[in-house]
Order: structure tokens, then sequence, then C-alpha cells
């Protein structure tokens, strides 16, 4: 049964810096590396930094871009996620994960819900991506990644996991909605209830990496953290400051808890699926 250490970086970034970010990406990996890590993971558009607004057409970069040749080389030792402003075949802009292992990278995930509303207005920059697919990765076995607020939809997690995904990440650049005051702040509380939710529901490691830092009005709160299959939280790192997150992940825990308890094995999927095609095609689904 796979076992796997993993590194969360909990990391700010340098708005619109692609070269200082880059830099920093690589200090990260490179210190992993020499930890014998297997893994190691940064929060949503951390090549970037989150608040581009326009800037971000003239950031985005193909996959295959040399510019991140560097990453691609690193990563023959180890698996790297981060988040980045992807261009498209047909020069779509996307809020994106990127997955670098074994020398090659590749996109794994477009954001799919873009928050507009409120202090956000992703959907004035980017395209929505339109799929949601589990991705097999040689260090970590098969995975579902997932990028902030698509993890507000229990829709994402259930068809990762449903796909065979056995950890879910979440790369998040999460902010505070209101400024810091005392008591843990509501948004850290919900985040927080999610990741055990659905853990627990679907039986998976989920991992949330959220960022650290100011960028303009913005703050951000970190409180990266791993969750294990049964809903019990592992490891978290601390609010408000950069953190390197060590953990140790064994998958044969996804084995015992499941067979412990069978309800996501016992989930019928087709009939939720039919449901679903029922509700779609009702004209008024809800009368």
């Amino acid at each position: 049964m796979l076992r796997a250490t993993i590194r969360i970086a909990q990391t700010g970034s340098v708005l619109a810096n692609f070269d200082e970010n880059l830099d920093h990406h690589c200090a990260i990996v490179e210190n992993a590396i020499r930890s014998g890590k297997d893994a190691v993971i940064f929060p949503e558009l951390s090549l970037s930094g989150y608040n581009v607004q326009d800037a971000a057409q003239d950031i985005a970069m193909h996959i295959r871009d040399e510019k991140l040749d560097p990453l691609r080389l690193l990563s023959e030792k180890i698996c790297i996620i981060c988040g980045g402003i992807e261009l498209s075949d047909d020069y779509g802009v996307y809020n994106s994960a990127f997955m670098f292992e074994d020398g090659e990278g590749k996109s794994i995930h477009r954001k799919l819900y873009l928050p507009t509303y409120g202090m956000f207005e992703e959907l004035r920059y980017f395209s929505a991506g339109g799929h949601v697919r589990a991705v097999d990765s040689k260090r970590l076995g098969r995975i579902g990644v997932a990028i902030c607020e698509d993890f507000w939809h229990v829709s994402v997690p259930y068809l990762l996991a449903h796909q065979g995904a056995k950890m879910l990440i979440a790369l998040m650049s999460s902010p505070l909605r209101l400024a810091p005051g005392s008591g843990t702040p509501a948004i850290v509380s919900q985040w927080q209830n999610i990741a055990g939710t659905y853990a627990f529901l679907f039986s998976t490691y989920v991992a949330c990496v959220n960022r650290t830092g100011n960028e303009d009005s913005f703050t951000y709160w970190g409180n990266s953290s791993l969750t294990g299959p049964d809903g019990t939280l592992i490891a978290a790192a601390p609010l408000f400051r950069e953190e390197l997150l060590d953990a140790a992940l064994d998958f044969g825990e996804v084995k015992r808890t499941r067979l412990h308890s069978s309800h996501f094995l016992d989930e019928d999927i087709r009939l939720f699926a039919a449901e679903l095609h029922h509700i779609i095609n009702e004209k008024r689904p809800f009368s």
C-alpha cells in the first residue's frame, strides 16, 4: 500500500512577479528534495499572486512554456503541485493547478467556480474550467485537485472521490472578509468544517493549502491542514504566517476506514445520476 510524505508550502506570493515567485518555489522545492519528501504543494495562483486583475492576460502561460523549465527539471526528483495562470491552446486564460512530475508538466485542473461577489471578481479576468477529473501521480497515487471556491460545491469532491481519488487537494487563496479580531475568524472555522466533512464522508485524505500575507486590501490567513480519511485533523499550520508543514500519508488508512464504515462504498451513483437527469430535464423541478 502506497505511503508518501508531503510538504505543504503555506507561503505568500509577490503580486504579478512571476520570476520572484518562481525563485521562491524552486528554493522550497530544493529543500523538500533534500529532506526526502515525495511531493510539495503550493497554494492557488502561487506563481502569480491572486489579485492580478487585468495583468492576468500578460502573465498567462502555456504549461509547456520554457519559463516553467526550472520546475520541470526539479520534478525529476519530486512531485510539485502549484497554482498558475494558464493560457490554453485556444488562448483562454484560466486559474489553474499545475503538476510537475518526472520531468514533465501538465495542467491538472482549471478552476470551475469563479467567485464574482463581494471582494471577488474572478469572472472578469478568467474563463471557467469545464471538467472534473482525478489524476494519477507516480508518488501520490490517484488524487483529486480543486481550487478554493470549487470546494464550496460538494459535487466537485464527490466526483473526484468517485473517480478513485484517495486524496483531495484544495489549493486556496482565501482572504479574511473582515479585519482580524479576537477569536477564530468565521471563514477559518468554515473551512475546517468543510475539510473534516469531506474527509469523513468520502473516506479520503483532504489537504487544504492556503496562502498567507497581504495583497492590496486582502489579508490571507493560512491555517493549511491535512485531514485523515476518518475526518480527524492530522496536522495544521498556524494562522497568518508562512510555514512549511510536513505530513506522512498511509493510504492503507483509506482502506481501513472504508472497511470499518462503508458509507462511501454504498453510495448509489446510478441513483444520483438518474435523479440529476430528472432534475435537469424537468422544466420546474422544484414545483
